[in-house]
């Protein structure tokens, strides 16, 4: 059965330490990794109860000190070997960029003229807020040195050169379909 990407990013998390379910969306938001990956948080505490039950990770009851009690999970060997495997089919997946605005885009010749240049200015604006997003990112986080962070950092890179990539290509995109409503 395939690793889920919730698998994934929770085991992935509690492979660097023991982590309760808030702690885990802590290091999520801590990571960047809403920059790169979407997981809603329920699905977390989900993924926590599903992955103990099938032993990739176990948890333990910690009395809280300035809150309630909660459950701690470790990654289990199991669980490590579940991980390497979702990383490993996740690398090589031949999987497109794919974007609701992309969706959008595709039929923008549908559109009338001054709708798709809207369309298109919206999504131009939108492309851009994402790399104002990243440097708002970047300055919050940047006091982290660590492990995570470097690869977070690198993350955040790879999404700023794709946001910069699909400017550029907006800009060669108005110009088309400029050209198509001739």
């Amino acid at each position: 059965m395939p690793v889920s990407k919730v698998e994934v990013v929770v085991l992935g998390l509690l492979a660097d330490e023991p982590l309760y379910g808030y702690g885990v969306l802590e290091r999520f938001r801590a990571r960047s990794m809403g920059f790169w990956a979407e997981v809603g948080k329920a699905s977390v505490y989900q993924a926590l109860r599903r992955m103990e039950s099938a032993g990739l990770v176990t948890g333990r009851a910690q009395e809280g000190d300035e809150g309630p009690d909660r459950r701690v999970f470790r990654i289990t060997k199991t669980g490590r070997d579940r991980l390497r495997a979702g990383l490993v089919e996740r690398a090589g997946d031949l999987s497109p960029y794919e974007t609701d605005a992309g969706l959008s885009l595709g039929f923008a010749h549908l559109l009338p003229a001054t709708e798709a240049r809207r369309a298109i200015d919206a999504r131009d604006l939108a492309v851009r807020d994402l790399l104002d997003a990243i440097k708002t990112e970047r300055a919050r986080t940047s006091a982290d040195r660590g492990a995570g962070r470097l690869v977070a950092n690198a993350m955040l890179d790879r999404q700023e050169g794709l946001a910069k990539a699909e400017l550029a290509w907006l800009g060669r995109f108005r110009s088309s379909l400029a050209k198509v409503r001739r």
